[in-house]
């Protein structure tokens, strides 16, 4: 019972945004626009975690790697910046600013890294993720106000604060920048997976029920047996007290040629396409459905859909449509 409900947890705990995207860190407007698209993604992965175990769908040691190191670079970045620039004097707190983005990055770092002790070992308590729950949108609206804080702080020092400070100043402003770019990809992205679902998928649906619907070609018509009609006139009985029309198809070898002969019931010598009787002497297609037709009517027919007019026989795959 421990184990299920551990791996129930594990899996809600999956589900829950606490993670700002995996690569790379998620900027604070960025994680705004990404929230709903991220707990989907994440429910995704619980869903196909509770069935099978052993599957790591959040995070790979790879990935896990890669988010580490971008955000150390951060902090290290910060870090250097603060200590190389005691001197300066800004008119805005941007040392502030600049230590709470890399302690936003240090924060990120701790979630990532429990995500993925959780996946790989399954031992995050309930009561950690529980926690991180509570911290998820918390975090989020604090990251979001931060990186206003840190805009308006830029634009209200202006010239001044460059002067002063151009170290701190042109920090801020290419971790703002980050910022903005994170925004524009993720509307950039989102932009592209909406035109592909509405757009590329239909035309490839389209494309490829063309494709398996397309007319048969000129070698496959060919291959068809050709006959040349002959009527006959076979009453056949059925029965000692009742007289049925059947009909009768029956297929000679005309002697010297090459093209053999179909003899038909008047009641079946019409072309059921362009609805004319057969003359005798006419050339027929027969399908290997064996319906017969006109040679020019069917061939006609075939190059739009390689189908039978009457049964919808597939003359290419050998299969019925309907």
């Amino acid at each position: 019972m421990d184990q299920q409900q551990r791996h129930v947890s594990s899996a809600g705990a999956n589900s829950n945004p606490v993670l700002r995207f995996p690569a790379v860190r998620a900027l604070p407007f960025a994680r705004l626009i990404a929230a709903e698209r991220r707990r989907l993604f994440l429910s995704d992965c619980a869903d196909r975690r509770s069935d099978d175990d052993d599957g790591d769908c959040a995070y790979s040691r790879a990935v896990l790697v890669l988010d580490m190191v971008w955000n150390l670079a951060f902090v290290a970045v910060t870090a250097a910046v603060l200590l190389s620039t005691l001197r300066e004097s800004p008119t805005t707190p941007l040392r502030l600013w600049l230590s709470g983005y890399a302690f936003e990055c240090v924060l990120h770092m701790a979630f990532v890294y429990l995500e993925f002790c959780d996946s790989v070992s399954h031992t995050t308590s309930r009561y950690v993720y529980s926690i991180a729950k509570k911290l998820e949108p918390i975090n989020t609206l604090a990251s979001s106000l931060w990186w206003v804080l840190g805009f308006y702080w830029i634009v209200v020092g202006g010239q001044a604060l460059l002067d002063d400070s151009p170290r701190l100043y042109w920090l801020t402003v290419v971790f703002l920048a980050f910022d903005v770019f994170f925004i524009i990809f993720c509307i950039g992205m989102a932009c592209i997976v909406f035109f592909a679902l509405f757009c590329f998928i239909p035309v490839i649906a389209l494309a490829y029920a063309m494709r398996i619907r397309e007319g048969a070609s000129e070698e496959d018509i060919r291959s068809l047996p050709k006959y040349r009609f002959s009527q006959s006139n076979l009453l056949v009985m059925v029965d000692d007290i009742k007289k049925q029309l059947v009909n009768k198809a029956r297929i000679d070898s005309c002697n010297g040629s090459h093209m053999s002969e179909l003899s038909l019931h008047p009641d079946d010598s019409e072309c059921c396409i362009c609805l004319c009787p057969y003359v005798d002497g006419t050339e027929l297609y027969r399908l290997p459905c064996t319906h017969h037709f006109h040679c020019g009517c069917i061939s006609r027919w075939l190059r739009s859909k390689a189908t039978c007019p009457l049964c919808k026989f597939n003359i290419r795959r050998g299969d019925t449509l309907v």
